[in-house]
């Protein structure tokens, strides 16, 4: 609709300006052929009425003039003045109009000629009449006639020239009123487009706007809903570790006992049944060690016993055993009374990033900062390996869903969490999370070692 509308006005308004052109230019060549018309009328109508005054002045010289070639001189000029006249009287006929007043003219024209000549009977016809007689009842009547014509064709000639201005004003008020009634269709199209374009983006702005409000309702309800899910993913992870721990891992160390009991009663000669005990004690003390490393793995009882330092201490320490990368923990400015949320998103996002370093990196030093201050925590895990190049828009990164789990975790808490890596120069993950006024510790530092 939009576009449709916009098209007619560009449509119109394209119109308009070659129509006020054309009309411009027909204005101006219709003008200027009336002026030219008039002006090429009346100068024939000027030299006619010469070329009348000069036959009557030379009759009045013929007669006056004694000299012996007067007779030649005379038909020289009445044969030059007629030819003038019979070149100049088809320029009348041409206009096409007063065309009964040119026949009269041209007959006039004609019989003051032809008596100017002697009836044919050249200059020696005038000799035998009386000059002034011939002049006034020959001449002059036959002037003034023709003179009266001329003064007629002048008159027709102005007459014509004001009902061509008429017609001209006319036709130019018709096409003024044409331009007009374009530009106000133009300007009527314009006004509805403007209001239809106006009420359809008001109508988009609305619906983008409830689509937001929409998709924001969403993304809170999500982010409270993955926020409620690792609640009780840590929940079950803690209730878990413990029943690990209480349970199983004690058992494990009744069992172990026993069969140390049991080696002990057993006589030396029985050195087979020794050694079954002993692979028993040997297995019971690796079961021990792996579900006590999965407890660990679940929920570290150092984070919530100890705190978020020697949780991330014990967590750096067995990153080196496990992998001989030499990790250097800086966390000399972590407080013991940050709120178990808090802990625990730390230890998660630096869980995951040190498990992301051991999959991806195949870096040499890991070091891990936390710096806490009277308004936020931040934390920043950065190694020496490959790194990776920073995915293309629409598509993930090589560990996508580490990063989505870490991300929301900072999200969550009301922080936020970035990555920075290029292709051999490493990676850095920093994750910054807001505090509301918690006590700074004394800063130290710890180093574990493969």
């Amino acid at each position: 609709m939009l576009r449709n509308g916009f098209a007619v006005i560009i449509g119109l308004l394209a119109l308009s300006t070659v129509l006020a052109y054309s009309i411009q230019e027909g204005f101006s060549r219709r003008s200027v052929e009336i002026h030219r018309d008039f002006v090429h009328s009346q100068e024939v109508l000027n030299n006619l009425r010469r070329v009348l005054w000069l036959t009557g002045i030379a009759a009045r010289d013929y007669f006056l003039n004694e000299a012996d070639d007067r007779a030649i001189q005379y038909e020289q000029e009445l044969a030059k003045l007629q030819n003038e006249a019979t070149s100049l009287l088809p320029e009348l006929r041409k206009s096409g109009a007063h065309d009964k007043t040119v026949r009269e003219l041209e007959n006039q024209f004609h019989d003051l000629l032809t008596t100017l000549a002697g009836s044919g009977a050249g200059a020696q016809g005038l000799d035998k009449k009386n000059p002034y007689e011939f002049i006034q009842q020959e001449v002059v009547p036959r002037r003034n006639a023709a003179g009266e014509l001329l003064r007629d064709l002048e008159q027709a000639n102005r007459d014509s020239l004001s009902d061509s201005e008429k017609r001209f004003t006319s036709t130019r008020s018709a096409a003024t009123g044409s331009l007009i009634f374009l530009l106000g269709a133009c300007l009527i199209a314009g006004i509805l487009v403007a209001v239809a374009s106006t009420r359809y983006s008001n109508h988009l702005e609305r619906q983008a706007m409830e689509r937001f409000i929409e998709v924001s309702e969403a993304k809170s309800q999500l982010e409270q809903l993955s926020a409620r899910l690792m609640e009780i993913q840590e929940e079950e992870r803690t209730k878990l570790s413990r029943e690990l721990h209480d349970e199983v891992v004690q058992n494990l160390a009744v069992l172990k006992i026993e069969i140390n009991r049991a080696t002990t009663a057993v006589p030396q000669e029985m050195a087979e049944l020794k050694r079954s005990l002993s692979q028993a004690k040997i297995l019971a003390e690796s079961t021990m060690r792996s579900v006590r490393d999965i407890s660990m793995l679940l929920r570290p009882s150092l984070l919530d016993d100890l705190g978020l330092e020697p949780a991330l201490q014990a967590q750096a320490e067995d990153f080196s055993r496990r992998t001989g990368t030499v990790c250097e923990l800086d966390a000399g400015d972590v407080t013991d009374d940050l709120p178990p949320s808090i802990k625990t998103c730390v230890y998660r996002v630096v869980q995951e990033a040190l498990r992301n370093c051991e999959k991806h990196s195949r870096a040499t030093r890991v070091s891990i900062r936390v710096v806490q201050s009277q308004f936020d925590l931040n934390v920043e895990i950065r190694d020496n390996g490959v790194g990776y190049a920073p995915p293309e828009q629409g598509r993930s990164s090589p560990f996508h869903l580490g990063v989505l789990g870490m991300r929301e975790r900072a999200t969550a808490l009301g922080g936020t969490f970035t990555t920075q890596s290029a292709p051999k120069e490493g990676t850095v993950v920093r994750l910054q999370i807001p505090l509301n006024g918690v006590a700074l510790a004394a800063p130290h530092t710890i180093e574990a070692h493969a």
